[in-house]
């Protein structure tokens, strides 16, 4: 029974997500084969493992090619992954399940610790990422032989244990309390929380290398701090000392979990307070296309997927952002800014999702489609823009001839994020959410990638015949938008 209310939960969690997807929601047909597909918890779950599995293979070289006393250091080195994953998916999920008001039927049920329910749901969901350290421990099982390998992985198990566990603490101690004046700091908090997570698989080539190259320095100070985890892990060379160790980190942070369902039950009995003081209504004045991308920002502020969309194409060309401090050359900035450029459409996803269902609100406005458009516009360059002036701005500290990339920077967004929109609502005449088919997303590509081709390469002939070249496709763009 327990497994098919956890199954239950989990479907309206999925359907209740996509219905509040405009794009899904408008389209009964779309959405039924999305729910059909996404709504099996087994399916997911197998999926899901499939996929870790696979990066997991990525790993285990980093194990098995190292010398035998070392393995066991670069595989703790790991264990904070799941972690990491469990603790901030369990804290972020647990408010976003609950809001949903998915545990309200079970209310007037007769059910004595119904917290368990909320843990199960976002624990099942959580251990496939175990499954990162499934090959890097059968690595460790060909170095150390099969007891250390079994351990090493029982260990990633109450990593993510663990993590779960923290999570659900916070959830308990800061998850009452919604709004208020730093609601927006906290959103931010959170994104911020997604991104660095994100990084960390970014980093993982670097800690293979450092860990791999000094891991004798390592060896002594996990050696040293091994009753604490990640170091505990070191210990599946030790197999009685390893297994008392997970025997008492299953002891105390058993009891500190089962304390927490309980109490669980009594939060989410209670729901999601709103605390915030009256304050003094603020009017200000901006242009029409400038107040919608403000509005724009102030409602991602709130909402945590929203502004981690917004800050996507930050995220992922953290690599070329790394190589670009690293070199610290003209040509390295130059890379950066083409690849920000070329991101800057990611975040179309996340600006057509602003809006929701406010549409019809919008429709009640004097608002013009090229007014719309303008105002979108703005908000998707926000922040590619901001990020590229920035890393130019601050590599030309120590190498000034960067700063002939500067404008680059600042009109190249501009033209890819412009395309975008050109390309989207193509054809459509009114304030309105376009259809996101994959056709126009590999247009998108194409053309932003002719833009950028072309833009390097003038560069690279003459770096101020690219300037001219973006400008006029910034100003067509710009008059188009505007008609």
């Amino acid at each position: 029974m327990e497994r098919e209310i956890v199954n239950v939960l989990y479907r309206e969690m999925t359907y209740k997500r996509l219905k509040a997807n405009p794009q899904l929601s408008a389209d009964w047909n779309k959405f039924l084969k999305t729910f059909k597909r996404s709504g099996s918890l087994k399916r997911t779950l197998l999926s899901q493992s499939i996929l870790f599995s696979f990066l997991g293979l990525i790993l285990l070289p980093s194990v098995y090619y190292v010398k035998t006393d070392g393995s066991a250091v670069v595989y703790a080195s790991y264990c904070m992954l799941p972690l990491i994953v469990a603790l901030y998916g369990t804290a972020v999920t647990a408010q976003y399940a609950v809001s949903l008001g998915l545990f309200e039927p079970l209310l007037s049920l007769p059910v004595r610790v119904g917290g368990k329910y909320l843990s199960a749901l976002l624990l099942i969901t959580e251990l496939p990422s175990t499954l990162l350290l499934f090959p890097p421990a059968i690595a460790l099982s060909l170095k150390l032989g099969p007891v250390a390998g079994t351990l090493g992985f029982a260990w990633a198990l109450m990593g993510a244990f663990i993590g779960h566990t923290l999570g659900l603490l916070i959830y308990d101690r800061l998850g009452k309390t919604s709004g208020g004046r730093f609601s927006g700091l906290k959103t931010a908090f959170k994104a911020f929380g997604i991104i660095l997570v994100m990084s960390l698989f970014y980093g993982m080539n670097y800690i293979q290398r450092y860990v791999s190259s000094h891991y004798e320095a390592l060896r002594g100070v996990f050696e040293k701090y091994s009753i604490a985890y990640p170091f505990s892990v070191v210990t599946v060379e030790k197999p009685l000392l390893s297994l008392g160790l997970l025997a008492v980190y299953g002891l105390v942070i058993g009891a500190v979990y089962v304390s927490t369902v309980r109490r669980l039950w009594r939060r989410i009995s209670e729901g999601t307070t709103v605390e915030r003081r009256g304050g003094k209504a603020k009017l200000s004045l901006h242009s029409p296309a400038l107040a919608l991308a403000l509005k724009d920002f102030k409602i991602a502020s709130r909402n945590t997927s929203l502004l981690t969309g917004l800050l996507m194409p930050v995220v992922v060309i953290i690599p070329s952002l790394a190589g670009a401090l690293k070199s610290g050359s003209e040509g390295s900035a130059l890379g950066f800014v083409l690849a920000i450029g070329w991101t800057s459409s990611i975040a179309i996803d996340a600006v057509l999702k602003i809006d929701g269902r406010a549409f019809e609100v919008l429709h009640s406005l004097p608002l013009s489609p090229r007014t719309f458009l303008r105002g979108k516009l703005v908000t998707m360059t926000v922040v590619p823009v901001t990020a590229g002036l920035g890393a130019v701005l601050g590599l030309s500290l120590g190498n000034p001839s960067v700063v002939k990339v500067l404008p680059i920077a600042l009109l190249l967004p501009v033209a890819t994020a412009g395309t975008t929109l050109t390309v989207f609502y193509w054809g459509i005449r009114e304030v309105a959410l376009p259809e996101t088919r994959w056709e126009k997303m590999l247009l998108v590509l194409l053309a932003n990638g002719i833009i950028i081709g072309v833009t390097a390469g003038l560069w690279y002939v003459e770096c101020f015949l690219s300037i001219p070249f973006v400008a006029i496709v910034d100003a067509l763009l710009l008059w188009h938008l505007s008609r």
